[in-house]
């Protein structure tokens, strides 16, 4: 059962044996509640179309009844506040910026530790997305090392106060810190960076992070972990 502050997960993982063993284990960890353990990415649809929606669906790319990436799309679509972590025994670096442009908000190796992955859930619930040391200097050689400036009119499309909430986003603010310090209401805010979602083509927080460095609003070194 969910309690307060507690962060609800489904996992999903066409490997029962591997999906049974990671929902029993995240279930036992304090603050953690796994209230769905899914074997298809159909299944997780028809899962979230009843009505179930977790904080963070764990989930595995590659599954022969609907895909990682089909899972991602329909919760941008339709259920945008979950979060996914996409995990993956296909893992390449080479595929950072597309797994976050396509709107995941982290992308890790199978191989990783549990103890990694109780942290990573953790910080992708309190920051919107995860990126490691490794990933970011992963993503830096995948963007250009001197970033072209921004066309007049892309720059003009974004409103001053929509510039400075990009800015703070990629500082890992949240919403309610950003309020706090431009002295506006947490609405506020959160309106804006739909504004940004809706500007920038970006599907989520990692994806306004990376349209921010690759044109120029932010220096590459000036992104925060």
């Amino acid at each position: 059962m969910k309690g307060k502050g507690t962060i609800s997960i489904m996992v999903v993982d066409d490997d029962r044996l591997v999906a049974d063993l990671l929902g029993d284990y995240l279930g036992e960890v304090p603050g953690f509640s796994v209230i769905g353990v899914a074997y298809s990415g159909n299944s997780v649809r028809e899962k979230l179309a009843s009505g179930l929606h977790p904080d963070v669906i764990v989930l595995d790319l590659r599954m022969k009844d609907g895909n990682g990436e089909e899972v991602i799309n329909a919760v941008i679509s339709d259920y945008p506040e979950i979060r996914t972590v996409v995990i993956s025994s296909y893992y390449q670096p080479v595929y950072l910026g597309y797994m976050f442009r396509l709107g995941a908000n982290a992308f890790i190796p199978k191989g990783i530790d549990r103890e990694e992955l109780v942290v990573i859930i953790r910080k992708v619930v309190e920051h919107n997305h995860y990126f490691d040391d490794e990933q970011m200097e992963v993503l830096r050689c995948q963007m250009a090392s001197s970033l072209p400036k921004p066309p007049r009119d892309q720059m003009d499309a974004l409103t001053k106060r929509e510039v400075e909430v990009l800015k703070l986003l990629c500082y890992q603010l949240t919403a309610k810190e950003i309020a706090e310090k431009l002295y506006v209401s947490k609405k506020t805010v959160e309106t804006h960076k739909a504004n940004l979602l809706q500007k920038t083509g970006a599907r989520n927080i990692a994806g306004i992070i990376i349209y921010a460095a690759q044109n120029g609003f932010i220096k590459i070194n000036e992104i925060y972990l």
